[in-house]
């Protein structure tokens, strides 16, 4: 219960990123352009996180979680207050901090034989809260012109869970079976499986943090854009909760690259807002199913190690949560935004090359195959 309130206090906070960008546009009085750095404390963080990760969690796991707790209230707070762009940055950078101290402690937390299910459980509250947050962002800026302030919904919670006081949770996992031990993986295979990672994070940031400007360009205004871009976290939702039961783990990613491919042509194409929204819907419909296939592909290498691969692929999300709201908000200057989401497709493209690679073609390995 308590990793499910840091989780879903991460995916209300990240889910309103969108929305977020547009109000503090308006609200600041700054070009959307100037804000492409509100994702970049999440990737920064992930990719500290992926140096030092194991270091840090020697203080212990419980202590890690109320420290990401702590500085998700203390950036939520500052985004939906703060009246200059040092403090929105501030803001911004704290939330990324939380949300990789989180993503760093929940895995010892979790551990136990029903670990899978609580994954399970506390994704769902994150995928949920990520929901909510564009629509109550949009409700309460058409009510009261303040949308920032639908921000601070999360932050009692996480304060109340960063000074609590339990029993100490382990530091780290045991990783079974001696994976850690096995010999060197193949450095062309582990390359493959990191690219992978970050072609499939990068067009999700991009219609995470973007989405909803496209939308307004569209014909919406900022309250209903900040709205209507729940539909990306809606179809992300939906993919994730039915995908791999509707497609075979061996078509997956083949499918959810095509997914996506439709929906980034639909947002680039000249139409109305509510075909942009169907859009903006396919693409996370699609994209929900390549993070976590290209990560299991990656973490579960043979002769890897489990804690190496989960490192490797902090830093590799956190490289494309980094670059991908920028490098678009760049190619957008030249080419406006709408046209720029095709760059979605290119990295798709990669996603779905990247799944051909079989790496189990060595049975002394002892490598199942990739599908």
């Amino acid at each position: 219960m308590l990793v499910a309130i840091a989780f879903a206090g991460l995916g209300y906070l990240l889910g309103g990123l969108g929305g977020c960008l547009v109000l503090l546009s308006r609200d600041l009085g700054v070009p959307r352009g100037a804000l492409s750095w509100l994702s970049a404390g999440f990737g920064g963080a992930l990719v500290l996180v992926g140096v030092i990760g194991s270091g840090a969690l020697r203080l212990g796991a419980g202590r890690v979680l109320r420290g990401g707790c702590a500085a998700f209230a203390a950036g939520a707070i500052l985004l939906a207050v703060s009246s200059s762009l040092g403090l929105a940055q501030l803001g911004a950078l704290l939330v990324g901090l939380g949300g990789a101290l989180s993503v760093l402690a929940a895995p010892a937390l979790l551990a136990g034989v029903d670990a899978g299910a609580r994954f399970t459980r506390v994704n769902a509250a994150s995928s949920l809260a990520g929901v909510a947050a564009p629509v109550l962002l949009g409700a309460v800026d058409a009510a009261t012109g303040h949308g920032r302030l639908a921000l601070l919904l999360p932050a009692p919670a996480l304060l109340a869970l960063a000074v609590r006081r339990g029993r100490a949770a382990p530091a780290a996992v045991q990783v079974p079976g001696g994976v850690e031990a096995e010999g060197a993986a193949a450095g062309w295979r582990v390359a493959v499986r990191w690219i992978a990672i970050v072609a499939a994070v990068c067009p999700e940031f991009a219609f995470v943090v973007w989405g909803a400007a496209r939308l307004q360009d569209s014909g919406l205004g900022a309250a209903g854009a900040a709205a209507a871009a729940a539909a990306f976290p809606v179809g992300m939702g939906i993919g994730r909760l039915l995908g791999p039961r509707v497609v075979p783990e061996t078509r997956a990613i083949g499918a959810g690259a095509g997914l996506g491919i439709l929906g980034a042509l639909l947002v680039a194409a000249p139409v109305g807002p509510a075909a942009v929204a169907i859009g903006v819907a396919l693409a996370g419909l699609g994209i929900a199913v390549l993070y976590p296939l290209t990560l299991a592909r990656l973490v579960h290498t043979r002769g890897l190690g489990l804690r190496r691969g989960s490192a490797l692929a902090a830093v590799a999300s956190g490289t494309a949560v980094l670059a991908a709201p920028v490098a678009l908000d760049r190619l957008a200057s030249g080419v406006g935004l709408r046209v720029a989401f095709l760059a979605a497709v290119p990295s798709l493209l990669v996603v779905a090359a990247a799944q051909r690679v079989r790496g189990a073609a060595d049975p002394r390995r002892g490598e199942r195959p990739d599908g």
